[in-house]
């Protein structure tokens, strides 16, 4: 690890244990390096618990970054929204992990990706940065930080999946018993199951493998938004089941 890799690895690591936000210490030049704060940050703080992915449109590369130890927590969830630097919200589709791929050179393709998915879920992603002034940080940063991941709530099972029609699907967000959004699709990628399998392949050839146990979320269907500390959100895919946080 070089020394800037391990400078930043230090300063986002003490970023969590302090609760102080720190600026970005120098440019970032490529995704490797992204990906290497990315692994030092998940090294120290135990094994992953999966995984975050999003791609702006169906053709665009994907976006991956680590949900860190301790990330899954159960419906309805419960967070110290005061203790919080932003109150983030997504309501997403999530995908349990129930085999083991482990980490090789060879290209995980789409038939063996999903062989190793279990159920989907009605995920709530939670959003916070240990990031100052994020909203004018290189965008690049931000995804070395993990992609501003603080948790992600794990909702009601979803077991029919593979026969879902994405783009037919709608989502709801309310918040203290106000309808934010109300709408039919809203994924960038429109189906998630692409970036899915995107990301079990560059787990596997590039982040040391797939585990059972370990979960993946594939982006935002209702935007990033965000809420004061007492709220509280209700995540649902209509006819499929919700998700609920309180801060």
């Amino acid at each position: 690890m070089s020394p800037d890799i391990s400078h930043a690895v230090q300063a986002l690591l003490e970023a969590r244990r302090s609760g102080r936000q720190v600026a970005p210490p120098f440019a970032l030049t490529d995704r490797a390096a992204v990906f290497a704060i990315q692994d030092g940050v998940a090294a120290a703080t135990g094994p992953v618990a999966g995984w975050k992915v999003g791609a702006r449109t169906p053709t665009a590369e994907p976006n991956p970054a680590p949900l860190l130890k301790g990330a899954l927590v159960p419906s309805p969830a419960r967070f110290d929204g005061r203790a919080m630097h932003m109150i983030g919200v997504e309501v997403e589709i999530s995908f349990h992990i129930v085999r083991d791929i482990a980490a090789r050179s060879a290209p995980v393709e789409r038939e063996e990706a999903l062989a190793a998915v279990g159920d989907a879920f009605v995920g709530m992603e939670i959003v916070d940065t240990r990031l100052a002034d994020f909203k004018n940080a290189d965008p690049e940063w931000l995804l070395a930080d993990n992609q501003m991941n603080h948790a992600l709530v794990v909702g009601d099972a979803i077991s029919n999946w593979r026969t879902l029609d994405w783009p037919a699907l709608r989502v709801k967000l309310v918040v203290d018993g106000k309808t934010i959004v109300e709408q039919q699709g809203g994924l960038g990628a429109v189906d998630p199951v692409r970036p899915l399998a995107w990301m079990i392949d560059h787990a596997v050839r590039h982040r040391g493998g797939l585990r059972a146990g370990q979960a993946i979320t594939t982006g935002s269907w209702t935007g990033l938004l965000y809420f004061p500390a007492g709220s509280h959100a209700r995540g649902e895919f209509v006819g499929l089941g919700a998700v609920e946080a309180r801060f």
